[in-house]
């Protein structure tokens, strides 16, 4: 039997994807004549909520269940053509002495320039146009050294070393004859080879200012610095090429960073970028790109990206790591602060403020982000003013959800929503996962997640529609219970997804289209001791939690709204309660063919 009901449930499935929808659109209770009942009329839209907790919302003054406090006014209006869905667009008005004590934080749509973020990763390296190295470029002898070791600090002119060569002291005997002629090109032929043999400009000025030749020619910094290289002792020996010493500034360091070869485009000399160096707690630099290497390493696929940074506190040492994002394609974008985005299965929201404390939902699409800032478009335009933070608002994957949740019983109900034949068939999928949940349970096989896709997709099929409806709450629970379901390992697991899912749509079954599932011949019963509901099409009760006794929910001749609707008006001063589940013992229920065990 498990497997005509899998059958079933494939070719349900397919032909509620292939069904097209009705051409003119799906029928929504907007265009209910008069769907306002007298009480509301009476009434006008004034609300009372409590400020602590804004999802309790009463028709009359009076204090809040939860916490005690007094509750206060909360009026709802809107325009029914705000909405191109037909719903009515609903807006939430606050009193402002109550607006400091929620917390409420307003910040406008701004027009912002910012980009595409590339992130990358970089190393410190040293600054090469800030060394210098010193080489001998003759044999020689070194003498009164004043650098030791690795780190020694120099300030540019600084005395480092002085040197014998056999050649300086030639070479300086036949300058200072030349210059007591007046043969200039022999002085400059002579004073080349000094330079050659790498004596520097200072000590040819001093040589010329004793008139006598020096036995230990000093060299001096050429440039302040750090002591990064050294091969010399005093009275050490070195041969001509020999590195004697090199000398780093790093007031400015390099900073190498590695791209990706696909982002490598994207980037030139220019480039803004933002680096941030995690081991520093609080060092952040901007920085721009200096040079783009012409070279894709073949075994990591990255190009090397070079960057130039301040150091002048010596904080950012070579082989440092550091995070990096750079900013591509800047333009003028319309941004809000990302924390205002508020998410849910739907898409992308805001909470617009309209002034005079009334607050509106809109949807949104995002796009890029940069820092704070994400950038949006749709129903917001630059200038609106917007909510950030505030105690009524959750900032999570359920905050868009928690915010209409407060507005749920100024809706209308299920029952004036109006489906086409094409809608109620893939509602009824939610039902037929239900079934197919309660037979493998019964019969003990294991759950096919694919068998359950059709109904998933009956969300997104039918969320435009019926996104601003109850409906919506039910297909989001419906839906999140059925991937538990398919998630599920264990007969418990099983369960659970299939008590979530049956909760989720007893109130449509019941409220919304009981005459619908009355001639389906599907009966709803509730396992006595857990409470558990479950739904079956014939048969005798199978309880699918345990051996335990059970009960049957009668579902009505008609909706509750519809019978309020028709016995007049309900007491002015009293909420709409809703009607009692009709419990009988469980011995008579009629299945429909091909749902049966």
């Amino acid at each position: 039997m498990g497997l005509k009901m899998k059958h079933f449930l494939i070719l349900a499935g397919l032909l509620c994807l292939l069904l097209p929808l009705s051409s003119h659109g799906p029928a929504h209770a907007a265009d209910a004549p008069n769907s306002s009942s007298p009480a509301d009329s009476k009434k006008g839209n004034l609300k009372w909520t409590c400020p602590m907790h804004p999802h309790y919302i009463a028709d009359e003054a009076g204090v809040c269940p939860i916490c005690g406090m007094d509750l206060v006014k909360l009026e709802t209006g809107g325009d029914s053509n705000a909405s191109s869905a037909g719903q009515e667009r609903t807006a939430i008005v606050v009193a402002p002495e109550t607006l400091q004590t929620m917390g409420v934080r307003i910040a406008k749509a701004e027009q912002t320039s910012f980009g595409r973020i590339i992130r990358s990763f970089g190393l410190v390296a040293e600054n090469e146009r800030m060394q210098t190295e010193m080489s001998a470029r003759t044999e020689a002898w070194i003498e009164d050294l004043r650098i030791r070791a690795v780190g020694d600090q120099v300030k540019e002119g600084d005395l480092l070393f002085t040197m014998y060569a056999p050649e300086f002291i030639v070479s300086q005997r036949d300058y200072l004859d030349a210059l007591k002629g007046a043969n200039r090109t022999r002085i400059s032929s002579i004073k080349t080879r000094l330079k050659a043999f790498g004596m520097q400009e200072r000590a040819i000025g001093e040589l010329e200012e004793r008139g006598k030749e020096m036995e230990f020619v000093p060299f001096y910094a050429d440039r302040t610095g750090t002591v990064a290289m050294i091969e010399l002792r005093p009275g050490s020996y070195v041969k001509r090429g020999t590195m004697l010493t090199r000398i780093q500034d790093y007031s400015q360091v390099w900073l190498m960073v590695s791209v990706s070869e696909k982002d490598l485009t994207f980037i030139e000399p220019g480039t803004p970028a933002r680096v941030t160096f995690p081991n520093i707690p609080g060092r952040t630099v901007v920085a721009r790109v200096e040079y783009v290497y012409p070279t894709v390493d073949a075994k990591t696929r990255t190009g090397q990206v070079r960057l130039v940074l301040d150091n002048k506190d010596g904080q950012l040492r070579p082989g440092a790591y550091a995070d990096v994002a750079f900013e591509v394609g800047s333009q003028q974008r319309l941004a809000v602060p990302s924390e205002a985005i508020l998410k849910s299965g739907a898409g992308r929201y805001v909470v617009a403020s309209l002034g005079g404390g009334r607050f509106e939902p809109r949807a949104v699409k995002t796009g890029l982000i940069s820092g704070r800032w994400t950038e949006v478009s749709g129903e917001i335009k630059s200038g609106d003013e917007i909510v950030v933070s505030g105690q009524f608002l959750i900032d999570s994957e359920s905050a868009l959800r928690e915010s209409f949740r407060k507005l749920e019983r100024l809706q209308l109900p299920l029952s004036l929503l109006q489906l086409d034949k094409s809608q109620f068939a893939m509602v009824d999928h939610f039902v037929d996962a239900a079934l197919y949940l309660h037979e493998a349970l019964i019969d003990g096989y294991e759950i096919e997640p694919k068998f359950l896709d059709p109904a998933i997709e009956v969300k997104t099929l039918l969320w435009p529609a019926f996104q601003r409806t109850k409906l919506a709450f039910i297909m989001d629970d419906a839906v999140s219970a059925i991937r538990k379901a398919q998630a599920s390992r264990t007969e418990s697991e099983t369960q659970a997804a299939l008590a979530e899912l049956v909760a989720a749509l007893e109130p449509w079954v019941h409220d919304g289209a009981p005459q619908h599932y009355r001639e389906k011949k599907l009966s709803v019963f509730k396992d006595q001791a857990s409470g558990r509901m479950w739904f079956q099409t014939q048969g005798r009760p199978l309880n699918p939690y345990g051996k335990g006794a059970s009960s049957q929910i009668q579902l009505p001749e008609t909706s509750p709204a519809k019978a309020s609707a028709a016995s007049g008006p309900p007491d002015a001063g009293a909420p709409h309660a809703a009607q009692p589940d009709a419990e009988r013992p469980a011995n008579a229920g009629a299945g429909m063919p091909g749902h049966h065990h």
